[in-house]
């Protein structure tokens, strides 16, 4: 009997036990509890200076509770609100069968929360395969280039984008994009990113001007509070790029002959931000150009063999450590830098395994997407 009721203890322990380690603690109560606190406190009235630090203090608290007890249906309210009160007359009348009812009512209702979480958990996992069916499966071939990708999300869904897109004349655009924020919003913002630029690169070759027709699309279809950065780049099969930048992070060049590194960063705002030409009546049939037109440059530049070239999202040099540490581009370059005569699926591990080493199993802070292009010489 001994034997029994202690292993079964044993059992009951391992429970909780199972899959507990320091980082998730410290997770919980640093960044869980933040995430809580901000989602909670966002919409309760702002604390008056003028009052005690006390009466601040119970008013924040009576706050906080009923945020809290809003996020909840009514029938669960209720629910909880009979709880606490079983408690409270537990207490009152010393009878612990109300405590007892009180506490099953409380996990009936955890229950009922946790199977909404994992629901949804499942939910975004779906939406998390279709968008990644959105994303190219294989690389389509590039002539004179070799190409290897990697994408992944802070959350179950993100606001990343790349894409290789066949133009007529034979050329390749190649597209790196990134929607502010994370989440849903901007996994739906990129779906619409993705099919207008496939649109419009069916009617427009030059990346410049394919930058501001897409500004011209999306400025009206993004919300104030958000934005798309994105590089472009045309890419010839002999070697020749033409890049385009709307405030996203510089392109990495690696020079194979020279062994060194160097930024490749037109200058261009983020689409969303600043609006389009109109025309312009006084002047005929001209334009106002706006800053975003003002602003992007194009910029071209020759790859030789054996050179590669970077593309990435902030993720990737944001990514950060248990000290708070970013990984930064000191470390890409040095990266792109000890993997010169590697090919690019090599690259690809290496520059993968530096990140999550650097991590050191911290969570993903922002979604972390990259491209990489090696030139091989013209095909035969």
């Amino acid at each position: 009997m001994v034997t029994t009721t202690l292993r079964s203890l044993r059992d009951f322990y391992d429970v909780f036990r199972t899959g507990l380690t320091s980082a998730e603690i410290e997770k919980l109560l640093s960044d869980d509890a933040r995430g809580m606190y901000s989602f909670y406190v966002r919409n309760m009235p702002p604390r008056n200076p003028a009052q005690s630090r006390f009466i601040r203090f119970l008013k924040f608290s009576w706050h906080l509770f009923l945020a809290f007890l809003l996020k909840l249906t009514p029938a669960r309210r209720l629910f909880y609100a009979i709880a606490l009160l079983l408690v409270g007359l537990a207490f009152w009348d010393s009878d612990l069968m109300k405590a007892f009812y009180g506490f099953l009512i409380l996990n009936f209702l955890l229950a009922l929360e946790l199977a909404d979480k994992l629901v949804t958990r499942d939910e975004l996992e779906f939406a998390r395969q279709i968008q990644l069916s959105l994303l190219p499966d294989s690389l389509i071939p590039v002539e004179g280039f070799a190409i290897a990708s990697h994408s992944d999300v802070a959350e179950s869904v993100g606001g990343d984008y790349y894409d290789l897109i066949p133009m007529n004349d034979g050329s390749t655009m190649v597209v790196v994009g990134d929607v502010s924020g994370k989440g849903i919003s901007a996994a739906l913002y990129m779906v619409k990113v993705q099919t207008a630029l496939q649109l419009l690169a069916k009617e427009v070759t030059d990346p410049r001007e394919l930058m501001i027709r897409l500004n011209e699309y999306l400025y009206k279809k993004l919300r104030r509070n958000f934005f798309l950065t994105i590089t472009i780049l045309k890419v010839y099969h002999d070697g020749k790029i033409l890049c385009c930048r709307a405030g996203h992070m510089p392109a990495l060049l690696l020079d194979a002959r020279l062994r060194t590194c160097s930024w490749i960063q037109p200058r261009g705002t983020a689409i969303g931000l600043a609006p389009p030409a109109v025309a312009d009546k006084s002047k005929g049939n001209g334009e106002t150009h706006t800053m975003f037109e003002q602003s992007l440059e194009i910029e071209q530049l020759s790859m030789e063999k054996g050179d590669t070239l970077i593309l990435y999202t902030d993720g990737v040099i944001e990514s950060v450590n248990r000290h708070r540490e970013e990984f930064g581009e000191g470390r890409l370059m040095q990266v792109v830098l000890d993997s010169a005569g590697e090919d690019v699926d090599e690259v690809k591990e290496r520059l993968i395994k530096s990140i999550a080493s650097f991590r050191n199993g911290e969570e993903l802070r922002d979604d972390t997407t990259f491209v990489i292009l090696k030139r091989n010489g013209t095909m035969t």
